[in-house]
């Protein structure tokens, strides 16, 4: 179970470092929904992710049966690291040059009108349409499915990728529980920076997250 949950870690680090979800909390808490928001946010997230995480490990169970063998999950991993690195290239050669302002997303210039429902279902879009995220997730159920745990054991590895999946929006959603109105300058700041460099952070997410599954994979097959 170890090597399970150290083969996940990758996978919950690729989300956590995810930059627009990050930066979307951040505007909740900004916003006039505040932490109310941001914890609507953060609920929804740790739901989408652990039923992702639980679909993605059922299904490469039955792959796997199916076949009578392992191999079928770690052609996904392959498949799945291949295209996160696309992905990276891609966003690499698209990221801003210069002084060239970032497009945003429209839903960014909609969230100071946001109440906590909406800030939910910002939260499970983010998690559950974005095909990177997705990626991610698939990776860690591909893992976890793939390992012939016992039920317990399958839980708690899931749980250890939501969790850590979901540390970067829980900190500044605690921060501003803790610090109140205090932590407004650092939350902004923060922001500014990751809308500036968001194609960067995440071309190297994505490219460090796939190298990681395609070696995954490869052991799979071995």
């Amino acid at each position: 179970m170890t090597q399970v949950i150290g083969d996940v870690v990758p996978f919950a680090i690729g989300v956590a470092l995810s930059p627009l979800p990050i930066i979307a909390v951040l505007l909740l808490l900004l916003a006039p929904v505040g932490v109310r928001g941001g914890l609507a946010f953060l609920a929804a997230r740790l739901l989408a992710f652990a039923v992702l995480v639980a679909v993605f490990a059922w299904a490469a169970d039955l792959i796997d049966d199916a076949a009578g063998s392992s191999t079928p999950a770690a052609v996904l991993r392959l498949a799945v690291g291949a295209g996160l690195i696309v992905g990276a290239v891609v966003k690499w050669h698209r990221r801003p040059r210069g002084d060239a302002e970032p497009k945003l997303p429209g839903w960014m210039r909609a969230i100071d009108g946001m109440g906590a429902g909406a800030a939910f279902r910002l939260g499970v879009v983010l998690s559950v349409a974005n095909p990177k995220e997705l990626a991610f997730a698939a990776g860690a159920g591909f893992t976890v499915g793939g390992a012939f745990l016992a039920v317990g054991q399958l839980v708690a590895a899931g749980a250890v990728f939501v969790v850590l999946a979901c540390t970067s929006v829980a900190i500044p959603v605690v921060a501003v529980l803790v610090g109140g109105e205090r932590m407004s300058p650092v939350l902004a700041e923060l922001g500014d920076w990751l809308r500036r460099n968001n194609a960067i952070v995440m071309a190297l997410v994505l490219l460090v997250v796939g190298a990681m599954l395609i070696g995954s994979g490869l052991s799979g097959l071995g």
